[in-house]
């Protein structure tokens, strides 16, 4: 690999930084490109009342600590100004507005080419970039006859102005309980899903939930 040339890293979120990271401390030379104004990936187009489900010492980088009350779920802006903070610690080339238009195989490389016309000679490539810019929306059986409104969670900010109307949720993960939460102090709302949902306590005896798991990987691991 050549030293002269980085690797380039597309997409500046949580993972792209994480890579910067393996990048610099393998001795290579990162550069992410980043198509948004911010080194936060897709977080500034998430939904207004967005918070994690693990606490702040369960949800940051090995390296970074969260800061704070350790104990309290991160928001969305939060999340950024973390990401934000971390990114600046790296010391590494990380360029903003900079959507990448297409890759091409250049010998034993790549040619990075950007949106604004721009070639970038490219020792290695890491794809970072995340789906949330693409998202997915199946045909739904009727959707045709259907005169409703059909949005993605991508599309959706906050529950104003769904007030009074009826609304089905599609899902039963975190976006979907919590966009459903929001949304059922102003509107009537039903979660469609695969199987009943089980919801259980965050807290057990005094750990969070994220702990627990953590202990009953380690112990696989070690048996």
């Amino acid at each position: 690999m050549s030293s002269s040339e980085p690797v380039v890293i597309v997409g500046g979120g949580q993972s792209g930084l994480a890579a910067a990271k393996a990048v610099r401390d393998a001795g290579l030379r990162p550069l992410v490109l980043e198509a948004g104004a911010r080194p936060v990936g897709s977080w500034p187009d998430y939904y207004d009342s967005l918070t994690l489900f693990s606490p702040a010492a369960y949800s940051a980088f090995a390296d970074a600590p969260f800061g704070g009350d350790l104990d309290h779920y991160p928001d969305r802006d939060e999340v950024m100004a973390y990401l934000e903070r971390y990114a600046e610690s790296l010391d590494v080339e990380i360029r903003t507005n900079t959507p990448v238009a297409a890759v091409a195989a250049a010998g034993a490389g790549f040619v990075v080419r950007t949106d604004a016309g721009e070639e970038i000679a490219a020792a290695g490539l890491i794809a970072a970039s995340g789906s949330f810019s693409n998202p997915h929306i199946p045909a739904l059986l009727g959707q045709d006859g259907f005169t409703g409104e059909v949005l993605h969670v991508s599309d959706y900010r906050s529950p104003e102005r769904f007030a009074g109307r009826r609304v089905v949720v599609v899902g039963g993960g975190n976006s979907a309980v919590q966009v459903g939460y929001e949304l059922g102090e102003m509107a009537t709302v039903s979660l469609a899903t695969n199987a009943p949902l089980t919801f259980l306590p965050q807290v057990h005896g005094g750990p969070v939930g994220v702990w627990y798991a953590g202990f009953r990987r380690r112990r696989v691991r070690q048996g």
